[in-house]
């Protein structure tokens, strides 16, 4: 018997979807795009026998669900409380390569690119690092950079980009 959070990869020759019983319980499909051949497209991350599908899912009508499948596990998004996975390895990776203050901020998706990592493990990775006070957010806290040094001077210029 299909339960709510359920998952189905869809393979057509290639891998086409996603299907997921809502996680909220409603008893709807969701058909999640992974082929990017026909529009846009979620990218789905294979890594130890777990899946993690990024970006998050945001069902805009019914339940109005909003979730991430990270390996295997389910993160409501309007829970207020920050995610606790911590990588100290990727802390000193992506600290390697945060801007210098006063430059254009880097967005955590193209940092895990870069280092080829999980876009949701380069964004806590992130958040640690601001919250360590290391780094600094954009306004919209998508780009991160390099904090400045305590001591000093404090640059008036705000990075307001995605």
């Amino acid at each position: 018997m299909p339960e709510a959070g359920d998952v189905a990869l869809v393979r057509r020759g290639a891998l086409r979807s996603l299907a997921i019983r809502c996680p909220d319980g409603c008893g709807e499909v969701i058909s999640v795009n992974l082929d990017p051949r026909t529009g846009p497209a979620w990218k789905l991350y294979d890594r130890e026998d777990s899946l993690t599908l990024f970006p998050s899912v945001w069902r805009e009508s019914g339940c109005e669900a909003h979730f991430i499948l990270w390996r295997n596990r389910l993160i409501w998004c309007d829970v207020s409380d920050p995610h606790s996975w911590r990588s100290e390895e990727l802390k000193r990776r992506i600290h390697k390569l945060l801007p210098a203050p006063g430059l254009q901020h880097a967005h955590y998706a193209d940092l895990a690119m870069q280092l080829d990592v999980i876009p949701w493990e380069a964004l806590w990775t992130c958040q640690a690092l601001v919250a360590d006070r290391v780094a600094v957010p954009s306004e919209k806290g998508s780009r991160f950079g390099l904090a400045s040094a305590p001591n000093a001077p404090r640059s008036s210029k705000v990075d307001r980009t995605a």
